[in-house]
């Protein structure tokens, strides 16, 4: 039988971290259930340039280990495993199971689990990620600059991407698995009057080459395949989804699963609170999902100290 912590939380990235790390500095007993640092979308930044404190750019994975050891020295517990239901009653403990290790209880509960992983990759992206494969055009502009970069996509986020990315880049490949965008005219004409964006309709990507950086892709068109050399690729083919499917309904969730919240990140649930990009249903910048995570931890010192 585990012993009982005062707050668990489900989700160890940077939202997650932060919150442990308030919470336990206020005295309390915290506990961190993760299934994989490695696999969230932290770890899939090659540049992390904006976080406060760090005036140098520094990767999601180097990041992510120093949030960890931050809460580590203030005490917090971690443990590897996967979350496979929660169970809240009131003026009961929360309850958590878990695949591997069984139940878990705790007196309050974050969730940090952010956007589903994903099992489907083309060939090359998964062994590139953060080696020149990104889903964030925000955060790892910087690597391309002056250089070029493929956008892979057809939707506002894609299309999006592609004019940040122009700021950047020498030259921008926007390929477009369909004969249209499904975009608003005015991002239309704002693409088609970037020179330096070269949109490549009804084209697939098929494969991203490179060892330790991605150097080029292979793209089919019309039946015919090509190689075109590209120093990144930022890929918004795959919708995010919030990873919340071990709930059970245990708290209301909005249209798009993500997990509703109040002013103090509270969840309509008692005890149970929620930050990160589980709460939007898409990616924040690190520095949003840490600020989330510190307020979340303000919330959940208030719920044990009652007051």
């Amino acid at each position: 039988m585990h012993a009982e912590y005062d707050l668990i939380v489900v989700g160890g990235g940077t939202a997650g971290c932060s919150a442990a790390m308030f919470v336990a500095r206020c005295k309390w007993k915290v506990l961190v259930i993760d299934r994989d640092g490695a696999s969230g979308y932290l770890s899939t930044l090659a540049n992390v340039s904006c976080f406060p404190g760090f005036p140098e750019s520094l990767s999601g994975s180097d990041l992510l280990v120093k949030l960890k050891k931050q809460a580590e020295l203030e005490g917090v517990k971690f443990h590897r495993d996967v979350v496979s239901a929660v169970a809240v009653s009131e003026n009961a403990p929360c309850r958590i199971m878990t695949e591997n290790a069984g139940e878990f209880t705790g007196r309050s509960l974050i969730i940090a689990t952010g956007s589903a992983a994903r099992s489907n990759y083309l060939h090359g992206e998964k062994e590139l990620l953060a080696k020149g494969v990104s889903y964030d055009a925000i955060m790892d502009a910087p690597s391309v600059a002056r250089r070029v970069a493929a956008v892979v996509g057809r939707n506002r986020r894609s299309a999006e991407a592609a004019v940040y990315l122009s700021r950047f880049a020498e030259k921008v490949h926007f390929i477009i698995p369909s004969s249209k965008l499904d975009i608003p005219d005015f991002l239309i004409t704002k693409i088609q009057s970037t020179k330096n964006i070269e949109l490549h309709y009804s084209t697939s990507l098929k494969r991203i080459k490179g060892s330790d950086h991605v150097t080029s892709i292979d793209l089919l068109a019309s039946g015919h395949e090509k190689d075109l050399e590209v120093s990144g690729v930022f890929t918004y083919v795959h919708e995010y989804q919030p990873a919340t499917s071990f709930l059970n309904n245990v708290v209301e969730l909005g249209e798009n699963g993500a997990i509703k919240v109040d002013v103090n990140f509270s969840t309509t649930a008692d005890g149970v609170f929620a930050c990160g990009d589980v709460i939007c249903g898409r990616p924040q910048l690190p520095a949003i999902s840490s600020a989330q995570g510190i307020v979340a931890g303000i919330g959940v010192d208030r719920f044990l100290s009652k007051i």
